[in-house]
């Protein structure tokens, strides 16, 4: 919800979690080359006067998707069985393309993801309980090096079980979060 209120968004709805808030403007992406057909009008003049930013909701979802259309052009059912890596390279460039020809246009580039909880024992062997995005691995490599700003929404409540948002920029002990960015 908190894409959502960017002004001129549009969201790429790779899952449909966006029933419940209004006045925004999805587009249904339930296979990769609808998301290319997206990209492409992109590149209108009519969608810039349209569109400051796109949203991809979820990265994970749209990294899976990315997978499947590079099976399908090369008649597999898993990506490793392209020979010698080749699935592989393939996916990471085309996922890579799509990803920077968004920013490359000019529009801003926000990226969804679901929480991943994952335990680490510390120094002092205590467990500890580590909230990140939930972005498969190669996938988080290009998104990586992409954002300027990995940033977590967690939710407190206060003593009237009022829901408190916060925005997460910096890293702490429990939650991965980061900006490029020094203030």
């Amino acid at each position: 919800s908190m894409a959502c209120q960017f002004p001129k968004n549009l969201l790429c709805a790779f899952e449909k979690g966006y029933n419940a808030i209004a006045g925004i403007k999805p587009i249904d992406v339930t296979k990769w080359s609808d998301f290319k057909l997206v990209l492409r009008q992109l590149e209108k003049p009519e969608a810039r006067q349209l569109y400051d930013t796109v949203t991809l909701d979820t990265v994970g979802i749209a990294w899976e998707m990315c997978e499947q259309f590079i099976c399908a052009q090369n008649g597999v059912q898993k990506i490793g069985d392209i020979p010698w890596g080749g699935g592989y390279s393939a996916c990471k460039k085309e996922f890579e393309n799509c990803l920077r020809k968004i920013t490359m246009l000019g529009y801003g580039l926000i990226l969804i993801a679901h929480v991943d909880t994952r335990i680490e024992k510390t120094a002092n062997d205590n467990e500890i309980e580590i909230i990140g995005p939930a972005i498969p691995k190669r996938a988080y490599a290009i998104v990586n090096q992409l954002v300027d700003i990995i940033g977590y929404i967690g939710v407190t409540y206060d003593s009237n079980e009022n829901a408190i948002r916060t925005l997460y920029t910096r890293a702490t002990p429990t939650v991965m979060a980061g900006s490029r960015f020094p203030h």
